[in-house]
């Protein structure tokens, strides 16, 4: 009996033991759900919003910058819904008048292509036309009425549209410095009834308005995609924080149609490439410029509107709380999950409103030390 007895106590004290010196390790492990809180001041404040449009000012696009001006509502209509905290600008595509590509003329600095102005094309002799507001934002008293002013930049601008050279010059150029907010997401909408043109003429003092769409000169996609990538800090993290969109020729049967004013357009191949590659929307000048426009501007909040999470979930535990309701998984009207990120995006009318409470939960995969 005695023997027994022992052995129970020294059973017992081992396991005392043990139990102390589990309670004084520093190590803690845990393997329990997470979640990922994204409230900044009790409610989430949505991510701040630049949009830059690059309007082609050729003698052809007058038909097309009317149809812009007329259907910008459906813009941003949800913009203004939700509460954005947006900025937009308004530039050409006439980049052959920035200093980089007339060395010989520096005062053009501020000219068309690389300057956001609230004036419209130099050829249009119309004070009643000029806003007066270079950057707009949801602030901007009559917003739709200022964004049609600028809109409208006349089409006594050059036939050798520079679409990529003007919005890399115009984000580059210090005199715009008061458009480009750190952390925001930008999108680029590029309006033109060409293709882009950018190429390195300037480096042979060529200061002519001739092109060619096989110059073998001809800027690589890739030039603006590097300048984009660094611009937004977008190779952190994997996730994009910018995309260009694009309204356009995007095929024959659309440059037939708009051809028959005896202007000749071309089917946007450049931009079309541009768009695919940064995530951009495609949409066509022969469509209705309502729904291209509402397209465009839902894509916008979809890519400004993803949450990183710190740690890799197990896919199927993942469940997201907006305001209290919880909100399915659905690239329509939902939220997505992108396993290279660790990010979830919400889609459609799951686009959380500014001072939304959003909430994610999920298990990890990994253990939190």
């Amino acid at each position: 009996m005695k023997n027994r007895m022992l052995n129970k106590m020294l059973l017992l004290s081992a396991a005392v033991a043990l139990f102390t010196g589990c309670e004084k390790s520093t190590d803690s492990f845990s393997l329990m759900s997470a979640s990922s809180s994204f409230k900044q001041n009790v409610a989430y404040v949505q991510r701040p919003v630049d949009i830059l449009w690059v309007i082609d000012n050729s003698g052809s696009m007058d038909t097309s910058q009317q149809r812009l001006a007329a259907n910008f509502q459906s813009f941003i209509n949800r913009f203004s819904t939700l509460g954005y905290d947006f900025r937009m600008g308004v530039i050409t595509t006439d980049a052959y008048l920035g200093y980089h590509y007339n060395s010989n003329n520096r005062s053009r600095l501020k000219d068309r292509g690389v300057d956001i102005r609230g004036t419209p094309d130099n050829c249009v002799d119309d004070l009643a036309v000029i806003s007066g507001v270079r950057v707009m934002d949801k602030n901007t008293p009559n917003l739709s009425q200022v964004f049609v002013k600028n809109a409208m930049q006349g089409v006594c601008g050059s036939g050798d549209e520079r679409a990529f050279s003007s919005f890399e010059h115009a984000l580059s150029n210090p005199l715009n410095n008061d458009f480009r907010r750190p952390g925001a997401f930008l999108s680029i909408i590029i309006v033109s009834d060409e293709d882009d043109f950018s190429h390195y003429d300037w480096q042979n003092g060529d200061n002519s308005l001739t092109f060619n769409e096989n110059y073998s000169q001809q800027f690589p996609i890739s030039r603006f995609t590097n300048f984009l990538d660094t611009l937004t800090d977008s190779t952190a993290g994997g996730i994009r924080n910018y995309n260009v969109s694009t309204i356009s020729v995007l095929d024959a049967a659309c440059r037939s149609t708009l051809s028959t004013d005896g202007f000749q357009r071309k089917i946007s191949t450049r931009y079309m490439a541009l768009a695919d590659a940064t995530g951009g929307t495609k949409g066509s000048l022969c469509a209705d410029f309502g729904l291209t426009l509402q397209m465009i501007s839902d894509k916008i909040m979809e890519l400004s509107t993803v949450f990183k999470l710190d740690r890799e979930p197990h896919p199927s535990t993942i469940q997201v709380i907006v305001d209290g309701v919880t909100v399915p998984n659905s690239a329509t009207n939902g939220w997505t999950y992108d396993a290279a990120n660790w990010s979830i995006s919400f889609h459609g009318n799951a686009v959380p409103n500014s001072g939304s409470d959003v909430r994610i939960y999920f298990d990890p995969k990994s253990v939190k030390l």
